[in-house]
This record gives C-alpha cells, structure tokens and sequence, in this order.
C-alpha cells in the first residue's frame, strides 16, 4: 500500500525556484526514526546532485568526505566520528562559499546533514531536502525546462520513499507437494519428489553432491544434486 504522505509530497506545490519549505518535510517525515531519515537524505544527495558536482569539479570530494563521516558515525557512534562530521561541515562551508552562485547547494546539503548527524538535530535534515530541490530546479531553470519541476520532486521522493518504506519480501508458504527431481537441482532432506525412472521419492538424507531417496518399495537410493 502506498503510504499517503509520499503523496502529500508530490501534491504540495513548492516555490517554482526553492521548491518544498522545511515545514513540509517535517510534517510529513518526522515520525520516522532519525538514523533512517539520516541514511534517506545522504541517499538522496548522492543519487541526486553528488553525480554533477563530481563532474564539474572532480578533483574537490568535500561532500563525498562529508557523507563518508555520516555514514562512519552510522556505523560507529563515537566522539571521534562526530568530531571527524564536524571537521567536513566545516570544509562544506568553504566549499559552499568557493561556488556560490554556482553550484553550492551540493556542499551545502551535505553540511546540513553532517551538522544534523553531529547535533543529533533533524531540522538539518529538510535543510538537505531544500538544498537539494532547489539544485535540482536551478539546474532545469538553466534550460529553461520548467515543466520539468515536478520530475525533480518526484526523484527526491521516490528515493526517499525506496529508503523509508522498503517493499515487503513475500515468503512462499512451504509446500509439501513433490517436485520433478533433477541433478542440477539442491534438495533437502523430508523433500518429496517425483522421478521419470523410479516415481514417487522421498529425501531422507543430504550431502553436499547427494541425497539419498526412498523409493515408494521402502528400498534407498543415492542421487547426485547441484553443491549450494
């Protein structure tokens, strides 16, 4: 089921040059675990608006540093990681500062979602989200493509919903019903299986190139089986 404030994202109309304000963000992502979010929004910035930095500016990994320190703390919550998120929001404001006008936005959001790891702070995290829309619109407004301003949402959206909202696996019930027994296949043991020589089998042992079959007279037989 599609959750509806996904939803309510991609119906709310935004400013045509900074998109969604924070407040929207909020009212709609906030009751959603902080680490997520955290994971969600540094997903979005790579996916998003990382892609064209590194290509204008290839040789300064700033951000990318930035979103590797958040990432680290994710994985190891400690005094040293948050100082290390401090020192990359620090280079994000110069990197932010070195492309203004241009292309600052990317360091940008990633400051704000260091400063939001560091301060345990969630409001950095919309500031991310506004950064990145409005890189995305400024980027379509160089073209003068403004049909294409929804299409910027809906990117950041169904990350985030990708993210936030992963689909349910389905898990096959067991079935108990027989299977066409066959040398490429890997069977286990209480399996039942059908054969074109000797009909109607049942595992009741398993190696890891074997099994070994009753046959429907009570008598064994060992058969070859794909190794796992």
């Amino acid at each position: 089921m599609t959750n509806p404030r996904f939803e309510r994202l991609l119906a709310l109309r935004g400013d045509p040059v900074k998109g969604l304000a924070p407040t929207a963000w909020t009212a709609n992502l906030a009751e959603y675990p902080f680490d997520e979010l955290v994971r969600a929004v540094m997903e979005v910035t790579r996916r998003l608006v990382l892609p064209e930095w590194a290509l204008q500016r290839p040789d300064d990994l700033r951000p990318q540093h930035a979103l590797d320190a958040a990432a680290a703390w994710l994985g190891a919550k400690s005094k040293e990681t948050v100082a290390a998120m401090k020192a990359r929001a620090q280079e994000c404001t110069a990197a932010r500062n070195e492309t203004f006008g241009k292309i600052h936005r990317v360091p940008e959001a990633a400051r704000a979602i260091v400063w939001a790891a560091s301060a345990n702070d969630v409001s950095h995290l919309w500031d991310a989200l506004v950064a990145v829309e409005a890189e995305l619109l400024g980027r379509i407004a160089l073209v003068a493509e403004y049909k294409r301003g929804p299409e910027q949402r809906r990117a950041i959206v169904d990350i985030l919903r990708t993210q936030l909202e992963p689909a349910e696996t389905v898990v096959q019930a067991p079935t108990n019903e027989p299977v066409a027994y066959a040398a490429s296949g890997n069977f286990g043991v209480g399996q039942k299986l059908t054969h074109a020589k000797f009909g109607n089998l049942e595992v009741v042992a398993a190696g890891d190139k074997w099994i070994d079959v009753r046959l429907e007279d009570g008598t064994t037989k060992r058969l070859a089986q794909k190794p796992k």
